[in-house]
């Protein structure tokens, strides 16, 4: 470990004039399947990384390096790399690799070492980019492949290891790379080795013929032990394929969408065909010329399950088309579209447009989204686009141009410029990238040629681990000015050790998360729980978490809380989070585990939540850990309309098993009560109370449809509102009660144009404006409300449909307060005023929380509005004294502020270079 402040990387030396390197092109041959390379060769004036390879005893003459650049996401779930150049590393284990700006995923392999992989970036304007790559010891992983509940050997199974390139955390990615992956065959017996393997996590799969695709996320590599990968049966779909007239279909090709691969296969005689796949989510579709069909819903098969019944339809040729365009009208040639099932993965279709910019794309009727890209252009999705029987359905696609500009300078907080900062540009927009360039010596940045839409902008100090983020909506053509001031960055460092005092078993995470705006920072423990991280001086809470744990769940007075120091260090050991996680298993009506079904966790109360999780292949899923004593849960499982419910959930019960009852079938008709009807429209289903449905957004609730009718085989078998809206600007409402397995019907009348819903938020004690409060129309709380209050304490939501809604506000750190408005056609409605209450400091507590820096005491966070807030007392100032009890450390501070609800305490306060005496009463 380090010592504390002390933690500034070494920079790799650049080659030398003496030293000499073999760089091979990104396209020469290799047997194995590789990632495809740059179409455009790398120039030397594109810049380089300087790689050095080093181990234990030094530098590595000899190593292999190889370059991949990420580039944009094409839509068909495909990895988004590409060879960018390799080489291998000269006498004094340097490497100089051309590489364009641009994010990379390095890798160095050596014989006798496991090999050593780092994210990396070429930000634009620096010639060269020093990287180090530090190669380990290599290590082994045992293990055999069993049959799940038999404990028989599977014999010929396919076993792939996947690294983490970076921090592997519960959200990360492992890196689908053919030349980074590790695989072997299981024996006879099932058991296999995977050598010279570098220590870390991994995403294991294991799939054989008659079994399912077995995924195991978070490995640790090396094992204590033999381990022992459990494989279900494979799932059948079965079924037939007919004509328009209902005869027997003969020699149709029929194939399944969904997993990693489709599945094909051809109908025999009689029209039948059976199919071989992983458990999950398929969309079964057919073809036979130019007829075409599809299951009119996806189905879901279970481990060892066998889904008898499909039946597809083959109609008159269908599909979509249409033109894409730039945003002045001009045709785009060689635009590429993709169409997934809505909501779902698998490549369904895929076309490019021609000179003229038309495109057609052959698709049988169902609901798609479609992802198109240009080169030069804003990436772009359209959700929910219906394709109906014998027909090809329109779609004009207009693309911004990726002409956006963003400048700006960063400077620190004296205000003197930042040189050398590396400012990011992040684009939301679809299959987007990022563009990294420095600050000059100005402390100016300018990053062009960027997509259009929402983007988030980025800087920080060298080494420092937390981004300072910016959110902001680029336009084409425009210069967007994004100014930052960066703190001085400091350095956290501590000890992680169990509850029983003990050190971690294994490295974990630890998590910094800033008091206020601002984005976290997130380091790995070494073997023996020590951590450190370089973050903008300010106030964190610190939370050390296992690798697996899905999320972070901060509790406000339990977590540490620390001030780091600017140009300094400040030491903050932690307790390991092993609190219980609630976890369980979703099950198929049929008793067999539901693979992928999504999970949210509802927890009501002053400070309402949901949680949404996805489970496994296994349908076991895991919830981020909840202090002990939290409140139930209601459990909500979700997957292709099958649903099912279960109330207070809690921890100390787990494991729980959710059974999901069968979908329902819902069929309507959208009547215009004026005007044409219309030609197609846009379906959303919500709750009963119009609140948006729980699953949301992981399991698809709004689709695009065409004509005037709809049937949904998927619909959830509950109470519903039904709304739809049209392209001109029509909506339409209606209630339908669905059971589950069974079949309703609905008119949904179409009203005018929509309208819009505002007010005003303001503090409970003494009435003025509350800015920042979080809006939600329809929905319960979550982490991105549809609207916030402004300075004036007013917001306004727009583009309401007419009908009753539900309003909810919600102050930073405050109690939600719920208002049910009913709006006209085409009118403004204002709801007045709505009080809203911070959140209420602890009985006897002053509200207040501490941190530790450099052998002080300083006040960390404030509820607003509590007895401390009240006093004067602000974040920053230091805590001398308690009733004349001089305070030395955090438990001190903190116990000596308890007391009696209601008692007054007499606290010394210093504040810059001046002391006061503040008399503050505590909580009631």
């Amino acid at each position: 470990m380090p010592a504390p402040g002390s933690a500034q990387a070494s920079r790799p030396a650049l080659v030398g004039p003496g030293a000499t390197a073999t760089v091979t092109p990104a396209d020469t041959p290799e047997p194995a399947p590789r990632t495809p390379a740059l179409t455009e060769a790398v120039t030397a004036e594109a810049g380089a990384f300087v790689v050095r390879v080093v181990a234990a005893g030094g530098p590595v003459p000899g190593a292999r390096v190889r370059a991949w650049l990420r580039m944009a996401d094409d839509g068909t779930g495909a990895p988004p790399w590409r060879r960018a150049g390799e080489g291998t590393t000269a006498r004094d284990g340097t490497l100089r690799l051309p590489a364009p700006p641009g994010d990379y995923l390095l890798s160095a392999h050596a014989p006798g070492h496991g090999p050593a992989r780092r994210e990396a970036t070429r930000p634009a304007g620096q010639p060269e980019t020093a990287v180090e790559l530090s190669l380990p010891t290599g290590v082994s992983l045992q293990g055999r492949t069993v049959a799940k509940g038999r404990e028989e050997p599977v014999p010929l199974a396919e076993v792939t290891l996947r690294p983490y390139p970076g921090t592997a955390t519960a959200w990360a990615e492992a890196m689908d790379l053919p030349e980074e992956s590790s695989a072997v065959t299981s024996d006879a017996e099932g058991r296999f080795t995977l050598s010279g393997l570098a220590p870390g996590r991994y995403v294991l799969t294991a799939e054989a013929p008659g079994f399912s695709r077995r995924t195991l996320p978070q490995l640790l590599v090396p094992q204590s032990g033999e381990l022992v990968v459990e494989l279900w049966g494979a799932g059948t779909l079965e079924g037939f394929v007919v004509d328009a007239r209902g005869q027997p279909a003969v020699g149709a090709e029929v194939t399944a969408t969904g997993g990693t691969a489709p599945a094909r296969t051809t109908t025999g005689e009689g029209g039948g065909f059976a199919l071989e796949v992983p458990a999950g989510t398929w969309v079964v579709s057919a073809r036979r010329g130019e007829s075409m069909g599809r299951v009119p819903a996806s189905v879901s098969v279970a481990p060892g399950e066998t889904l008898r019944g499909l039946t597809v339809t083959l109609g008159g040729a269908s599909g979509l088309e249409g033109t894409v365009s730039a945003a002045e009208g001009a045709p785009v040639r060689g635009a590429v579209l993709v169409a997934t099932p809505s909501g779902g993965t698998g490549e369904l279709g895929r076309a490019t447009s021609t000179e003229g910019g038309d495109w057609r794309m052959d698709l049988p009727p169902g609901d798609y989204d479609v992802d198109v890209r240009a080169p030069g252009l804003t990436g772009l999705r359209k959700e929910g686009v219906g394709v109906a029987p014998g027909r090809y359905t329109p779609l004009h696609l207009q693309l911004e141009p990726a002409t956006a500009v963003v400048e700006g300078t960063v400077t620190s907080e004296e205000g003197q410029p930042l040189a050398g900062i590396p400012v990011r540009a992040e684009s939301l927009a679809v299959g987007g990238v990022a563009s990294t360039t420095l600050t000059d010596g100005q402390g100016a940045y300018r990053l062009e040629g960027l997509e259009a839409g929402r983007a988030l902008i980025r800087a920080r100090r060298e080494g420092s681990a937390r981004w300072m983020t910016r959110s902001e909506t680029l336009r084409p053509a425009t210069t967007t000015r994004v100014d930052f001031t960066l703190p001085e960055s400091g350095l956290v460092w501590g000890q992680v050790t169990r509850e029983s005092g003990a050190a971690p078993t294994h490295p974990v995470l630890v998590h910094a998360v800033p008091r206020g705006s601002g984005g976290a920072g997130t380091t790995e423990t070494d073997a023996q729980g020590r951590y450190q991280l370089e973050m903008s001086a300010g106030v964190y809470q610190l939370i050390a978490l296992l690798h697996e744990t899905p999320g972070i769940y901060f509790h406000l007075e339990n977590d540490p809380v620390v001030t780091v120091p600017a140009g300094s260090s400040v030491q903050q050991d932690l307790v390991l989070k092993e609190d219980p996680a609630l976890t369980g298993t979703v099950m198929e009506p049929s008793g067999a585990p539901s693979p992928f079904a999504v999970v949210a966790a509802i927890q009501g109360g002053d400070f309402p939540i949901t949680q949404r999780v996805r489970a496994d292949d296994s349908g076991r899923f895991i919830l981020p850990q909840r202090p002990r004593g939290a409140r139930p849960l209601e459990l909500v499982a979700y997957n292709g309309g099958r649903l099912g419910r279960l109330s207070g959930a809690s921890e100390d019960q787990s494991p729980h098993t959710l059974r999901l009852r069968p979908a329902a079938t819902l069929r309507g008709r959208v009547v215009a009560r004026k005007g044409a009807p219309p030609d197609g429209f846009v379906l959303e289903l919500r709750e009963a109370d119009g609140a948006e449905l729980p699953w949301a957004p992981l399991g698809p609730t709004t689709r695009r449809l065409v004509g005037d009718t709809f049937t949904l085989t998927d619909a959830p078998g509950q109470a519903l509102r039904v709304r739809v809206s049209t392209d001109d600007g029509r909506t339409g409402e209606a209630q339908v009660t669905l059971t589950p397995g069974g079949s309703g019907e609905v008119e949904v009348p179409l009203t005018g144009g929509v309208a819009s819903i505002s007010g005003r938020a303001v503090w409970s004690r003494g009435g003025g404006p509350a800015p920042g409060v979080a809006v939600f129309l329809d929905r319960p709380v979550s982490a991105q409300p549809d609207a916030r209050t402004g300075p004036d304490g007013r917001f306004r939501l727009d583009d309401v449909r007419p009908g009753s809604h539900t309003v909810r506000l919600m102050p930073p750190e405050g109690r939600v307060e719920t208002r049910t408005v009913k709006v006209a056609e085409a009118e403004a409605t204002d709801v007045g005023d709505v009080t809203v209450a911070p959140r209420r400091a602890t009985p006897g507590t002053l509200g207040a929380g501490f941190s530790e820096d450099r052998g002080h005491v300083t006040f960390a966070w404030l509820t607003p509005d509590g007895p401390a807030a009240r006093a004067g007392v602000t974040p920053g100032d230091r805590l001398l004294a308690v009733d004349g009890l001089v305070v030395r450390d955090r438990t001190e501070a903190e116990s000596r502020t308890r007391g009696a609800p209601g008692s007054p305490v007499r606290l010394q306060v210093r504040r810059a270079s001046a002391e006061r005496e503040v008399l503050v009463t505590r909580a009631e």
